[in-house]
């Protein structure tokens, strides 16, 4: 979506959510349910640990995805998948999305629909960084949480990364 600003934005405007035990087919039948007559582009990003064996072992997550898909849509055309080879680095998908929800120049650029992603929103308020780390997220503070939130990262960090811009200083020190 485009900003008054002319800026690209980010909207979450809706999720899937299952308390416990999903799997991959389950949240893909949620989503196929929930999104049936989605008459566009269907853009997957993920993790490339789905491209291992997944949920039946028979075929990875992304196999299994892509099969689904086409069986639903019955056109190539219509899906397609953005996996890295390696995942980025966790500390990179943490500031690209926190640079997305705010920029150091107060620009907002992802917006969460609490009414339609209130799990999205709970795990945003749930995710807290490792007391005295350099940034990582703590997964065992509450391990209900930070799923969501690693998915969307993979999207931001893909779609809007961070430029490693360095600025020459003449300062010898940091203080």
């Amino acid at each position: 979506m485009h900003l008054p600003n002319g800026q690209v934005g980010t909207g979450v405007i809706g999720e899937v959510y299952i308390e416990r035990n999903s799997n991959t087919p389950m949240v893909l039948n949620r989503l196929l349910m929930d999104w049936r007559e989605h008459p566009g582009h269907i853009e997957c990003f993920g993790d490339p640990a789905g491209a291992s064996g997944g949920t039946m072992r028979m075929e990875s997550d992304w196999e299994l995805i892509r099969r689904m898909l086409y069986q639903r849509y019955g056109d190539w055309k219509r899906f397609s998948f953005t996996v890295p080879k390696q995942a980025p680095k966790e500390r990179d998908r943490v500031n690209a999305v926190n640079s997305r929800l705010m920029s150091a120049s107060g620009d907002i650029r992802l917006m969460v629909d609490p009414s339609k992603a209130p799990h999205m929103v709970k795990d945003f308020e749930n995710v807290v960084c490792v007391k005295g780390g350099s940034g990582e997220i703590d997964k065992k503070h509450n391990p209900m949480y930070t799923h969501m939130t690693d998915a969307l990262g993979y999207y931001v960090c893909h779609e809007f990364p961070l430029a490693n811009a360095y600025v020459r200083s003449s300062q010898k020190f940091w203080k």
